[in-house]
């Protein structure tokens, strides 16, 4: 009789553990509240760590009863469709984005419509056309060819403020070489076109040396740096990346040949202005760099989802204007005169 009760009471605990199991990643029907599925095109990037930190954070914070299920991409689109597929399997109210390849926004936007679920794009945009295929379809992000602009004005301010400081060589011109991102990425040709638009308008004597992508990887950043110090040497005398792993990794580059030291500076600007470029920006090694709040992209992310899944409107108590279907974080130039606001600005999101 003890043996038969052991063995029946063994069974009821391995029932209930299988149960629990099922409940950390798939919704019960005993929560209430949305289940939010969002997907990192890439845990290893840093700039979308943070979001992915802020979203992590921000649901602790104002959310904390709510399961949600986070899943990465690992920069393979096949990957982050498959994930996309188990999390639409698993019951989510609506899906939170961070596409691998924009390209691939027609068939995402297809599965959530097949699902009859909202989706929000973040940090990475689809087309419009894609956008406007779906009543249910929103973008959060930034406006990349703004960031190029104040990256063009920050240039320009510098120089025009103090040109022998940059102008080594004494030719009365500045010769750049600029670092894009993934070729074909939007972000990529709005930020280069953004800064050649502003050092236009600017009216400085600038020389592009050369131009090439990095795909926003500082290893590649390095890589493409050592080519450029091989065939330009001095004549470089300020480096523009696209972002700031792009300009981690032009930092590392000019060190290691001798281009940074303690008597002599090529400065370097990026996009993000992450936490790991503040000590550059204080040291002069870097002229500067462009803020979006991480932490507010998270939660913008979080907030539309949250009005969708529960029938409200999009923008519904949105601290940031939307525009159609897009809300576009504010961005900001961080110099050493306010390099504290970059580094208070992603407290939240480590």
């Amino acid at each position: 009789m003890k043996r038969k009760l052991f063995v029946s009471l063994l069974v009821l605990v391995l029932v209930l553990g299988v149960v629990g199991a099922a409940g950390s990643s798939e919704k019960s029907t005993a929560e209430s509240g949305p289940y939010i599925g969002f997907t990192i095109f890439d845990y290893t990037n840093t700039f979308v760590g943070y979001i992915r930190n802020g979203i992590n954070y921000h649901m602790a914070d104002k959310y904390p009863d709510l399961k949600f299920m986070m899943v990465n991409g690992e920069n393979d689109q096949a990957t982050q469709t498959e994930r996309i597929d188990t999390m639409i399997s698993r019951g989510v109210d609506v899906l939170a984005v961070n596409p691998v390849d924009t390209s691939a926004g027609d068939t995402i936007v297809e599965k959530a419509r097949a699902a009859g679920l909202p989706i929000v794009f973040f940090n990475r945009m689809p087309t419009m056309e894609v956008l406007n295929s779906y009543d249910k379809a929103w973008y959060v992000g930034l406006d990349s060819f703004y960031q190029g602009q104040l990256e063009g004005e920050m240039v320009a301010d510098a120089w025009k403020e103090n040109p022998a400081k940059f102008d080594t060589n004494g030719d009365g011109v500045l010769q750049y070489v600029l670092m894009t991102g993934t070729p074909g990425h939007s972000d990529a040709t709005d930020r280069a076109n953004g800064f050649y638009d502003a050092i236009k308008v600017s009216g400085i004597a600038a020389e592009q040396l050369a131009t090439q992508p990095a795909n926003w990887s500082t290893a590649t950043a390095v890589e493409v740096m050592n080519s450029w110090i091989g065939k330009y040497g001095d004549k470089i005398e300020m480096v523009i990346c696209n972002n700031d792993a792009m300009a981690l990794g032009a930092v590392e580059a000019l060190k290691a040949n001798g281009m940074i030291t303690a008597t002599k500076i090529v400065p370097v600007i990026g996009v993000n202005a992450l936490p790991e470029t503040a000590e550059l920006i204080k040291s002069g090694v870097m002229l500067g760099s462009i803020l979006t709040s991480t932490y507010d992209a998270a939660r913008a992310v979080i907030e539309i989802s949250m009005n969708v899944a529960n029938g409200r409107p999009a923008d519904a108590g949105l601290e940031w204007a939307m525009e159609g279907k897009i809300v576009k974080i504010p961005e900001k130039k961080i110099t050493i005169e306010n390099v504290d606001e970059a580094i208070s600005g992603y407290k939240l999101a480590k």
